[in-house]
């Protein structure tokens, strides 16, 4: 019975914890009757600034465009990567079923040298914007010499034209082209279809020469010819085989114009031919190669690091910024939390930071982050690059709450504990405490969940690299203006 009871009464603190006021909290659960102590105790929380590095870029949208930060007074460019799966099998069609016109055709040369591909395009698939979709930019459309390989960590600051990975030589696919985000070549008839999807096309006709010497009339030639040759038939059997033998896929890179950002949701090369689509009737068929996030699309941003330095030495507050912006850093009291409190449980630590609004610059660009996460600073770069997911044991999210306008970490008394435990450990060991210790990181992040049976299971944690943007206020050792809650309790 008393053990029912010593536990009901620990279940009940945790409860109460949740709430907005803990000052009470001691004496309103406990009397000199009791045979377990409550302590609530609020402690100051230091807070910094930071610029966000080791952004790993592996989320489910690329970017693509310039865009001036309303914010900073700085510029954001995007440029955006992507490499595409492999056909489905018998995509193509069965070589006999191809269409040679009959003047052409040279019997002492094989069938599959002769195929042509009438045209070929790169398609952008367009789910949303930042900025003005009538803004005039300007693009160049890149062949990668190499791919991007699965299980390497790429960031957002990684250039494949610094570092090697664009084919240079003669014939090999280099294009520019304007366009808008809107593309008001589509009618008003073609926008009101609910299948509709706005896009960008970019033309593969050029003459293309492969990197074996062979020439095409286009891209898309040399894609169907590659297709149906015998010595590359193990290339076309899997994603792996196509883009480091095939196509190891494309960069995007702005090259002109301001005023907007589009947000890509995925893209394909699709090549039309001819076909008999019955024994007696030939007409124009296509195949289609997608990129997705589930082969690789990433984006390169490029900030004005001189604006965002600004931004990190204001005093007055701290910012959360994306895409690839700031990091607010929060120095956690660990020290202070548990001094004296050795011997005592650490029921809950709750920690609220709460939004600053802006009143100062039209901030119609950036939206509030919804959710953002917490974690170790040391951990940032690891967490994303491993694919974690939050524990809430040392990594946490947190959801904007309108109605308080800021975001709650309900209790990270976990961390807390841990960090403790990892400090004692270096003491008693001589080995050096590193600075960042006790130290975590708040970052704008976007989430995917699945339902199983009936619960909603977190399954993916990535960078927000939408624009988003909030400030807090600024906490230093010698104010409240942000801190932490936190609750012991103890056995008399």
């Amino acid at each position: 019975m008393k053990y029912t009871y010593y536990l009901l009464l620990i279940l009940l603190a945790i409860t109460v914890s949740c709430d907005d006021t803990t000052d009470t909290l001691g004496m309103t659960l406990t009397d000199d009757y009791d045979v377990v102590n409550f302590e609530a105790t609020d402690y100051s929380v230091a807070t910094n600034s930071t610029i966000a590095s080791d952004v790993v870029s592996r989320t489910k949208y690329g970017y693509l465009g310039k865009i001036k930060d309303l914010e900073s007074g700085g510029y954001v460019t995007c440029n955006y990567m992507t490499q595409f799966r492999v056909m489905r099998e018998n995509e193509f069609p069965p070589l006999d079923t191809l269409y040679i016109d009959p003047k052409q055709y040279d019997a002492s040369i094989e069938k599959y040298k002769q195929i042509k591909a009438d045209s070929c395009v790169f398609v952008l698939y367009i789910t949303s914007y930042t900025g003005d979709s009538l803004a005039l930019m300007k693009v160049s459309t890149n062949e990668l010499s190499v791919p991007f390989e699965e299980g390497k960590t790429y960031t957002t600051d990684f250039d494949p034209e610094a570092e090697g990975m664009i084919r240079t030589d003669a014939g090999s696919v280099h294009s520019q082209m304007s366009y808008t985000v809107s593309n008001r070549i589509y009618s008003d008839a073609e926008r009101s279809s609910s299948t509709f999807q706005n896009r960008i096309n970019i033309s593969l006709n050029d003459p293309y020469t492969d990197k074996w010497g062979n020439t095409y009339n286009n891209y898309g030639t040399y894609l169907l010819r590659n297709y149906y040759d015998p010595s590359h038939a193990d290339s076309y059997k899997n994603t792996y085989s196509f883009i480091h033998d095939i196509c190891p896929g494309f960069y995007l890179k702005h090259e002109g114009g301001l005023g907007s950002v589009a947000k890509i949701n995925k893209s394909q090369v699709i090549v039309y031919y001819q076909g008999h689509i019955t024994a007696d009737s030939i007409g124009t068929l296509y195949s289609a190669f997608a990129g997705t996030e589930e082969v690789i699309q990433k984006s390169y941003i490029i900030q004005d690091k001189n604006k965002i330095n600004e931004m990190i030495e204001d005093e007055s507050c701290t910012y959360v910024k994306s895409p690839a912006g700031i990091f607010t850093e929060i120095t956690l009291p660990v020290d202070d939390i548990m001094s004296g409190h050795e011997e005592d449980s650490l029921n809950t630590a709750r920690l609220f930071l709460p939004r600053l609004n802006n009143d100062v610059y039209d901030n119609s660009m950036y939206s509030i982050p919804t959710t953002l996460l917490l974690l170790p600073t040391d951990s940032v770069k690891s967490f994303f690059a491993n694919k974690n997911v939050a524990d809430y044991r040392s990594s946490y999210l947190s959801t904007y709450s309108s109605s308080t306008n800021g975001y709650t970490f309900g209790n990270i008394s976990s961390l807390i504990s841990k960090l403790y435990a990892y400090k004692n450990s270096k003491t008693k060991n001589e080995e050096e405490l590193p600075e960042t210790w006790n130290k975590v990181t708040i970052i704008p992040v976007e989430t995917s969940y699945t339902t199983e049976s009936t619960s909603s299971v977190l399954t993916k944690v990535t960078h927000n690299m939408n624009f988003a943007s909030t400030k807090f206020k600024k906490g230093t050792e010698d104010t409240k203006d942000i801190k932490i809650n936190v609750i012991y309790s103890k056995f008399k």
